[in-house]
Order: C-alpha cells, then sequence, then structure tokens
C-alpha cells in the first residue's frame, strides 16, 4: 500500500514551500491604500476609487459601483512585490466594525485570486453582516498561488468590489446582486514568508458594552399577537389551507395561549384540508411529494399531516369513519388519509438523503407519516421500531443504510442519485464520536441542527412535552455539548455582549461574523431554547439563563419576527413557553465555555479535523482538513482572535495519507473550488489561479465510489499538523498509528494546552496515539 506525506510540494501550483520561508523577510511587501508615498512606491492606479478616512481616523480606499445599479466596480490596481522563490502569503486590513456585504476580488496577471463560493482558498473579502470586530481590525490571509510568483519580483493586481451573492441558483444576474453601497475600506495589503502576521500597525480597542440591546420581553406579546392572528386567519380561510398550515394549527392547538387551543375549529379546518389533499392526490399521485405550497416536499411528503392527525387525534376521531368528501361510495376518512401517508412514505423511505441535517428532515418525514397511520389504527402501519430505527441513523447511533429497495432492503447510497456523487462506506456514521455532523468536514452555520435533532427526540415522546427515547436524549445532549464549544464572544450591531456563532472555518459557512447563538442558533422551524428545554438538561439551562441575562433572547426574537415567512411563524410557536420556562429556571455559574473568565479548554475532533481553544483571553478556531471535497490540497484554516487583533488565515498544512493513485484537478472556473454547488460563469471572467492544479486522491473504503466533487474521503488524512503564530496543532485521526510530532522550540516554555502540562526544554518531539490531539503552545514564535 502507497502512503504519502504532503507537507510541501514544489510540482503543486500553491508550491507551499514553507520550509523556506526563514529565509525570508517577515514582510515582502506593504502597500498602504490612501497614503501617497505608499501609493506612488506601488504604482497605484486609484481612478476608480474613493479615499476615506476610515476607522481610527486612518486613511483608506474604498470602490463604488462603477454606475449606479452596477453589480461591480472599476480596478483599483497596484503592483505588488513577491519572493520569486517561496510561497508568498498576501493578507488584507479591514476595519472590524463594518457592516458590508458586498465582496472583494483580487486579481494578479489577469487571473482571479481565490473562488467566489465556498472555495478552500477565497476571495480577498466575503463582506460582513454584522460588525465582526468593532473597534479593531481585522485580518484576511491567503497563500498566492506558487504559479503566479515563481520567477517573479513582483506582480500586476488589481482589487475589484462587486455586490453580494445569492446562492442555489446557476444564473449570473441572480447570483451577482447589484452593488447597492461603496464597497468596505481596504487599508492594506501585506506580503508575507510567514503565514502569520504580526503587522505592528495601530490595533484599536473594543468600545465600551451597551447594558444590552434595546429589545426586551415586548418582543413575546409581538409574538403572540402574530401567531393569534395567523390562527384567525386560517380559521376563516375560505377552502382547505397547505400541509405546513394544518400542521400550525395542530401545533398551535397545544399551546394554552393561543386561540387554536380547545377549540373545536381547528379540527374542523384539519379535516377540509385532509379531504382536499386526498382528491388532489387520487388526480395526481405524485402531489404527496410535488408540492409547491412548501419547499423540498419531496423530502418529507405527507409527514407534516400525519404529525397533526397525531397531535389532534381526539379531535378528528368523529370525522374518521364517515366518508371522505366526494359524495357516496367514497371512502372513509380513515381508509383515505391512510392510503395517501402511506404512497408519501413509500417514496420518501426509497429517497433518504445522506448530509445529516437532509437525512433528519427525510427521517422526520417517515416517522410522522407512520405516527399518521398508527393513530389511524391503520394495517398499512409499519411497526414503530421500524421506523424509529432511522433516527439513530440519522443521530449517528447506527450506520447510514440509505434508501430502501423495492423489497425494503437498504442500498446505503450506491442507488441513490439524491444522496451525492459518492457511494459511502457500509459503516458510514453521520456523526463523528465527539458529537458533530460530517458535511464533510466541520460546518458552523450549517451544522447547527440542533433544531431537528431535538424533533427527533420529541417525536418519540408518547405525549407534547414528555420524556423521549433515552438514548436519542444521551447523543442529543453530546451534539449540543460538542456545538457549545463553537460560540465565541464578540459585540452585536447595538454595542451589547453577544456570543458568535463560529463561522470562518465551517466548510459551508459563505458570511461573516456567525449570528449570535448561546445554546442553538434560531431559524425557520426553531427557537433559541428548543433543545434546553425540550431536555431540561442543567447545563444547557443555565446557558439559556446567560441568553437572557445578556438581553440578545429577545434581540434574536426581534430580528426573527422581521421574516414574515409562514415557516418562521411556525418555527416560533414555542418561544414563549419555553421562555417562561428559562425565566424560572435558578440562575448559575455556568457558562458557554468561551465566555470571558471561564477556564481555558481545548475540544478537539479529529474525525472532522477541528480544533477549538481558549487560552487566557484568546480564542482560536482551526480546521486542519479544510474544504478538499475532492482531493488533499494540504490547506488549514484558522481564526485566531486576541483582544485587539481578528486574524483569519487560510495556510499550508501538514496532510499524511493513503494514497488511492486517482488525481482529481481544479477547473478553470473560479466559481468553487470543487463541489456540487452549481457554477455560475460571469461575463468575460479571468481564469481561476489555482486552474490545472492536481490534487491527490485519498483512498477511500473498498465500497465507497469516487467522483471529483463532495467526495468524504478523498481529501482526508490519517494525520493533520499546522504552525500558526504561537500554536503547533497536531492531530492523529488514524485508528491504529502512533504520530511522532517534532516540537518547536521556545525561549518561554512550552506548554501542551490539552494536557496542560509544561514541556521540558530539552524534549523535542512526543508521540500521539490514535484519536489524540496536541496543541503546542509557544510564545516566542
Amino acid at each position: 500500500m502507497t502512503r504519502h506525506r504532503l507537507i510541501l510540494g514544489a510540482s503543486a501550483l500553491l508550491g507551499l514551500l514553507a520550509t523556506q520561508a526563514s529565509a525570508a523577510t517577515p514582510l515582502i511587501d506593504k502597500v498602504v491604500f490612501g497614503d501617497a508615498a505608499s501609493e506612488a512606491a506601488h504604482a497605484v492606479d486609484a481612478s476608480a476609487s474613493e479615499r476615506v478616512e476610515g476607522g481610527l481616523g486612518l486613511a483608506a480606499r474604498r470602490l463604488p459601483p462603477s454606475e449606479p445599479g452596477a453589480r461591480f466596480s472599476g480596478d483599483l490596481k497596484f503592483r505588488l512585490a513577491v519572493d520569486p522563490a517561496i510561497q508568498n502569503y498576501a493578507s488584507i486590513r479591514l476595519w472590524g466594525g463594518d457592516v458590508n456585504d458586498g465582496k472583494l476580488t483580487l486579481f494578479c496577471e489577469g487571473r482571479q485570486v481565490g473562488y467566489r463560493h465556498l472555495g478552500d482558498v477565497e476571495i480577498l473579502d466575503i463582506g460582513t453582516q454584522a460588525p465582526p470586530f468593532a473597534g479593531r481590525f481585522t485580518y484576511r490571509t491567503f497563500p498566492l498561488p506558487i504559479t503566479l510568483t515563481r520567477g517573479k519580483k513582483a506582480l500586476d493586481c488589481a482589487i475589484r468590489a462587486s455586490g453580494p451573492y445569492a446562492v442555489y441558483t446557476q444564473q449570473f444576474e441572480s447570483f451577482q446582486k447589484p452593488m447597492s453601497q461603496a464597497s468596505r475600506p481596504v487599508y492594506a495589503l501585506y506580503v508575507h514568508a510567514d503565514p502569520f502576521l504580526d503587522s505592528g500597525d495601530q490595533a484599536g480597542a473594543a468600545p465600551p458594552l451597551a447594558v444590552a440591546p434595546s429589545a426586551g420581553p415586548e418582543v413575546l406579546d409581538d409574538l403572540k399577537v402574530r401567531v393569534n392572528r395567523e390562527i384567525d386567519r386560517k380559521l376563516a380561510q375560505a377552502g382547505p389551507l397547505n400541509v405546513l398550515e394544518v400542521q400550525f394549527l395542530a401545533r398551535a392547538a397545544g399551546l394554552s395561549w393561543t386561540r387554536a387551543h380547545a377549540n373545536p375549529a381547528v379540527a374542523r379546518k384539519v379535516i377540509e384540508s385532509g379531504d382536499a389533499f386526498y382528491a388532489r392526490f387520487l388526480a395526481d399521485p405524485k402531489s404527496v411529494y410535488v408540492d409547491a405550497s412548501r419547499t423540498n416536499a419531496d423530502w418529507d411528503a405527507m409527514g407534516p399531516f400525519g404529525k397533526a392527525l397525531r397531535l389532534l387525534q381526539a379531535d378528528v376521531a368523529p370525522y374518521l369513519d364517515t366518508p371522505v368528501a366526494g359524495g357516496q361510495g367514497a371512502p372513509t376518512r380513515r381508509e383515505a388519509y391512510a392510503r395517501m401517508l402511506d404512497a408519501g412514505l413509500g417514496y420518501i423511505q426509497t429517497h433518504r438523503r445522506l448530509y445529516t441535517n437532509q437525512s433528519m428532515i427525510v427521517d422526520l418525514g417517515i416517522y410522522w407519516s407512520n405516527e399518521g397511520l398508527r393513530s389511524l389504527d391503520s394495517p398499512l402501519a409499519r411497526p414503530e421500531p421500524a421506523m424509529r430505527r432511522f433516527f439513530y441513523e440519522s443521530m449517528g447511533l447506527a450506520p447510514w443504510t440509505g434508501s430502501l429497495d423495492e423489497a425494503g432492503k437498504p442500498t446505503y447510497s450506491s442507488a441513490a442519485a439524491d444522496t451525492g456523487s459518492f457511494r459511502s462506506a457500509n459503516d458510514y456514521g453521520l456523526f463523528t464520536k465527539a458529537g458533530l455532523s460530517k458535511e464533510l468536514g466541520f460546518v458552523g452555520s450549517y451544522g447547527e441542527i440542533l433544531d431537528w435533532a431535538t424533533s427527533i427526540y420529541q417525536a418519540t415522546a408518547a405525549t407534547p412535552g414528555g420524556q423521549g427515547d433515552p438514548v436519542l436524549r444521551d447523543q442529543l445532549l453530546k451534539m449540543a455539548r460538542a456545538r457549545m464549544a463553537f460560540r465565541y464572544p464578540g459585540i452585536d450591531a447595538e454595542g451589547a455582549r453577544t456570543m458568535l456563532l463560529e463561522a470562518p472555518i465551517g466548510w459551508r459557512d459563505p458570511v461573516y461574523p456567525g449570528a449570535t447563538t448561546y445554546v442553538q442558533k434560531s431559524g425557520w422551524d426553531n427557537t433559541p431554547f428548543n433543545v434546553a428545554v425540550a431536555t431540561r438538561d442543567p447545563q444547557l439551562m443555565a446557558i439559556a439563563r446567560q441568553t437572557l441575562d445578556d438581553g440578545q433572547y429577545y434581540a434574536v426574537l426581534r430580528d426573527r419576527l422581521k421574516d414574515k415567512n409562514q415557516r418562521t411563524t411556525i418555527g416560533l410557536l414555542d418561544a414563549y413557553d419555553e421562555w417562561l420556562a428559562v425565566k424560572a429556571w435558578p440562575k448559575s455559574d455556568v457558562k458557554l465555555p468561551m465566555t470571558p473568565g471561564q477556564p481555558d479548554f481545548v475540544f478537539a475532533d479529529p474525525e472532522d479535523g477541528v480544533v477549538a481553544i481558549k487560552n487566557g483571553d484568546e480564542v482560536l478556531y482551526a480546521s486542519l482538513y479544510w474544504r478538499a471535497n475532492c482531493g488533499v490540497n494540504r490547506l488549514a484554516r484558522f481564526h485566531y482572535q486576541t483582544p485587539s487583533v481578528d486574524r483569519i488565515a487560510t495556510i499550508a498544512g501538514r496532510v499524511d495519507f493513503e494514497a488511492s493513485g486517482k488525481t482529481c484537478v481544479r477547473r478553470a472556473t473560479p466559481h468553487i473550488s470543487a463541489g456540487s454547488i452549481p457554477i455560475v460563469a460571469y461575463p468575460g471572467e479571468a481564469p481561476a489561479a489555482l486552474e490545472g492544479e492536481v490534487l491527490p486522491v485519498a483512498k477511500g473504503p473498498p465500497e465507497a465510489r469516487y467522483k471529483d466533487q463532495d467526495n468524504p474521503y478523498a481529501g482526508r488524512g490519517y494525520y493533520y499538523e499546522a504552525t500558526y503564530g504561537p500554536y503547533l496543532i497536531a492531530m492523529n485521526a488514524s485508528a491504529d498509528k502512533t504520530m511522532n510530532v517534532t516540537l518547536p522550540k521556545a525561549e518561554k516554555g512550552r506548554v501542551d494546552l490539552v494536557s496542560r502540562s509544561k514541556i521540558a526544554a530539552g524534549v523535542g518531539s512526543l508521540s500521539l496515539a490514535p484519536g489524540q490531539t496536541a496543541v503546542i503552545y509557544a510564545p516566542s514564535r
């Protein structure tokens, strides 16, 4: 078996010649925009830009639209010195108080540096949705492709601004939005040999904190008014409701403060709608999974209707043994609804999806469809344990077995086109042992699936609000606790204390910063306290209290209420009762682990290649397995915050892996480095600077299938290592290999932050057992 150890490689386009970096000066070049002398020295053509005074009163340049309504700015052109013999890194300096969702892209020698969407090397700046680091500067670092710099002492470059992006579209006009404002100001661009940039420039300081966000408990009154108004509207509506509206009424009927509670009109409306669903099913059997009234109806089919029938079982019982609307000779509702639920269940059992959140949604559809059948006492109902086993797979408690074939046998992913372009192994699990989901490495916002996981746990409870399957509860708590490490302290747009979801190291995170998140991220279908109240876990309930104490629960609900989407109304149904439960919970000293004043810690998950570190007042996140969709890319991603500086960096890393003999070649498109996201072609676009780079493909399991996009095996190693600033991270992801780690020298001493032990001065290496991670802190580096 051939094994490769990849650290550096002159044959690769990135080169990654980190061992030669020490021979170069720490700073190869620096252009300060807005400074006349620096601009003259770098042949800056600033005609397309505006000189502005920005953070700390410093000069900068921003790029306005080339004309009103344009999608792009003109080009800010300049000449940049590089070292012709080594790997060059570039860093951009930006103000951390900016809120601007426009983009900045670097072009050098006629090629685009970085990819527009979810690339392993990103464009210059992806914009901000909130102030990421108020009062201070933030830096973004990336490797300059060595094919651009080899043998050259300077590059002709340009920065171009554009409007924000949309996703899930292949059309340029809908993906690339117009610029509604000028770009965020650009302060400086640096070229350096060491991937860690300590610029020495003025840093700034965090502003004094506001007492709390301006929102308060009044948002709960607004929520109740919205829900009751919607209930009145649905009950008064002429004609049937859609499937999600039926589920909304059924869920609202269980809440004592709503006008759906103990209201006989709810059951009548549900039955009227159920009859209409059946009539539509007779006319078009595909309507159970093709439904324009909701997104991805083929994921849950008639599951929401099955859930409504179970929640309202006693209320709808008097209607079930009379004929469905349609006259004499029609089947009873019990029979008709069962046929419809069974048809939808049969479809989604044969169309399960592999990515974790999608698997959960489909399996909830399967379970609730069957629960609807069980509430009808239908002979078509499957045994409940047979349906619950799907939950065990979606929650990572059992290998994912895929869709069922016509004989009801599992197919894993071999027969399902909608599970991705690869064939997973027969023992493939959707979660790591540490409790993180695997899409394909660590995901930030996309990994916030505690809402669906909580829904799975709650579905197994005999009554709403009761205790569900204890095995599912234990797994749910493992997931929740793993996610707690990925919330770090920040300052919101009103200047108040908050905790932010870690996004920069997430594989599927195209935004910065992440949303305010404590216990869980609030989205379309859930509340911020959902998992805490469902489990009544003391740690999660204490963190929910932290949300209240910081005033952020009200701020999150205020912002959610701005979204008038029907799913948002449904998702916030439980917010009031959950608020009452958390408000009554005793206060404690338990906080999120990254909260200032909490003990230092290291969370490591070798299966996802991810680390979270709190070291005094420093916060460090690292993804050593970074967006390697189609092959081993030798890149690591860091997000490092001190009280004065925020750094996001993509750098060279070491990856040891078992070779498959296959390769993946980077395409010319500068849209995405690899993956199944549709490619959006831009008019007259420049080719990707990394076009043609050949990435080796790691060996997968014997039964796995490989295509060069979104593959969970192709870019994985069994050992990862990367150094950034004073931190060396070594991660042994193998099952049976012990790895040797060469330790850095340090004048001030070295500490292994995992074991919290000092490393003696004469020790030059350590052994790392399978599954272990070492984080060596060497302050002199």
